[in-house]
């Protein structure tokens, strides 16, 4: 007799090739036991579509934006394609939103629901007050939160005020054997005379602190390297990007700034470059940085939590304080001069995303809560 698949929706925003979404869709690959959906909400169906398709059963169920009255909307909208499905779990992948998310789980009679949170909370809403009521609104309708890192899931706890046994830290994972193969196909395209070349992924928006990436490249341009600096990652407002651009014609590196935008070789792109700077002065976790693990591609991070979590305070790359660019460039010319601290780092690096952050990993840390909280529920009925 064939066992009963656990069904799980996952809720989305869009299928954008944001961290979050390789993320869920590595997840659900990582899940073969499972029966997946995935219920997205916006009209965009994205590049990740296909690739969610092959593997899940595909809903759309598009929040309204601009409407402050939107939400109540939705949520009967929601409950009706829940209710459809039949899932055992939803997972909301979308902190805040959660909050409706598993109210319309409650309406669809959906028994468990998991909230996911991968960024700060707090730092997003500009106040504690917002995410903390919709948090303590989710509270009763939802079994559990997810923090992707250690650092989230203290938020979550401290500024939240969410008891400690409901929040549930599974971290990131990446597929750490197939970004090492490919970064090795893109180091190997990489010609021997070519400027050193710094690589950043991550969407251009404030959090990520772009102008101290470019700031530093300049600095380090002005110090006598050969350097080029690529950015990789979508943006939301063009007129951010715009900035940006004036930003490093004003110092004059507009020729050596590169906006490659989305990207979706980005493990070959890691291969290809010297150092992944990662200048965020807010963080979830990280994707990138891990990734930059895999390749074997040394990191220059800002000193903040989740950076700090996830270079085990320094010891498998170069933390340096935010929003300074000269102690980013001070980080970079150490890496390019000092190849005995880039091949150390680097090899303390590969170990940790094997150990600690590997796709395995984080698909375990799911299934356990996955399981878990559908046997209370029998044990309930």
């Amino acid at each position: 007799m064939q066992k009963h698949k656990t069904r799980v929706a996952h809720i989305l925003g869009n299928l954008a090739l944001a961290g979050l979404h390789p993320r869920v869709l590595s997840l659900v690959r990582e899940l073969p036991d499972y029966s997946h959906a995935i219920i997205f909400n916006s009209g965009n169906r994205g590049p990740l579509y296909d690739a969610f398709a092959e593997t899940c059963e595909m809903v759309q169920c598009t929040y309204p934006r601009g409407s402050a009255l939107g939400g109540l909307g939705y949520v009967p909208r929601l409950a009706a394609a829940l209710r459809k499905l039949a899932p055992d779990v939803v997972i909301a992948h979308l902190f805040g939103n959660h909050a409706l998310v598993s109210l319309a789980a409650r309406m669809a009679g959906v028994p468990v629901t998991f909230g996911v949170s991968a960024n700060d909370p707090v730092y997003f809403a500009k106040s504690r007050w917002q995410p903390l009521l919709l948090a303590q609104f989710a509270r009763p309708f939802c079994r559990g939160e997810i923090a992707v890192s250690e650092a989230v899931g203290t938020v979550l706890r401290d500024a939240l005020l969410l008891p400690a046994h409901r929040v549930h830290v599974v971290t990131n994972g990446c597929s750490v054997e197939a970004i090492a193969a490919r970064a090795d196909a893109g180091r190997s395209r990489v010609r021997e005379s070519a400027p050193a070349r710094l690589l950043m992924v991550a969407w251009l928006t404030s959090a990520k602190d772009h102008q101290t990436a470019i700031r530093a490249v300049a600095s380090l341009r002005q110090r006598g390297h050969d350097i080029r600096l690529d950015l990789a990652g979508g943006v939301n407002r063009q007129a951010r990007q715009d900035a940006l651009q004036d930003l490093a014609h004003t110092l004059g590196v507009s020729d050596i700034v590169t906006f490659l935008g989305v990207r979706a070789d980005i493990p070959e792109l890691l291969g290809a470059s010297d150092i992944l700077i990662h200048s965020s002065h807010s963080e979830g976790f990280g994707l990138s940085v891990i990734e930059a693990f895999a390749s074997r591609t040394p990191v220059v991070a800002t000193d903040i939590p989740a950076c700090r979590e996830a270079l085990d305070g320094g010891r498998c790359g170069i933390l340096v304080a935010p929003r300074n660019p000269e102690a980013m460039a001070d980080a970079v010319e150490t890496l390019l001069t000092n190849q005995r601290m880039r091949e150390e780092l680097t090899e303390a690096a590969y170990q940790r995303v094997q150990e600690r952050y590997h796709t395995r990993r984080m698909a375990a840390g799911y299934a356990a809560l996955i399981d878990r909280a559908t046997a209370s529920t029998l044990e309930r009925s």
